[in-house]
């Protein structure tokens, strides 16, 4: 019986990565400037990316919130107390990290719970000369 899309039914011929999904640069897509413009509005989203691009691989997403926080504050990362920490991490998993995994920006491993750039776009870490680096919409984090 043909389907509505007209086609014969059968396997799907597209290619897909092992964990089912590719980022849009991947499959050759790039991401629209609003797109990136949104992504990139937040605050705490650019210090994300800016910790994961300067990151060698994967990170579990408890060290990158406590790498954002220390972005935010000018400290060390061993200086951030675990319940800020905690704050952060949730925050990272309710508001930012969904966005940048379901654009294809950053890459999640819910089994090790690990995240990773999966983008090399320099206009997500600002390097196109983009000043929306001055705009912060984030609360700061209490201490």
């Amino acid at each position: 019986m043909p389907r509505s899309d007209d086609s014969e039914g059968g396997t799907d011929e597209r290619n897909s990565s092992a964990e089912g999904s590719e980022s849009a640069e991947a499959m050759g897509a790039r991401l629209p400037a609003s797109a990136v413009a949104d992504l990139r509005a937040s605050g705490r989203r650019r210090r994300a990316l800016s910790c994961l691009a300067d990151c060698d691989g994967p990170v579990p997403v408890s060290d990158l919130a406590r790498l954002v926080v220390a972005a935010e504050r000018g400290k060390g990362p061993g200086d951030v107390s675990v319940d800020v920490a905690e704050r952060v991490r949730a925050d990272l998993f309710q508001r930012h990290l969904p966005k940048l995994i379901a654009t294809g920006v950053v890459s999640y491993n819910s089994l090790v719970g690990t995240v990773e750039l999966a983008s090399d776009d320099p206009r997500l870490l600002g390097e196109d000369g983009d000043s929306i680096d001055d705009r912060v919409d984030d609360p700061p984090t209490p201490e």
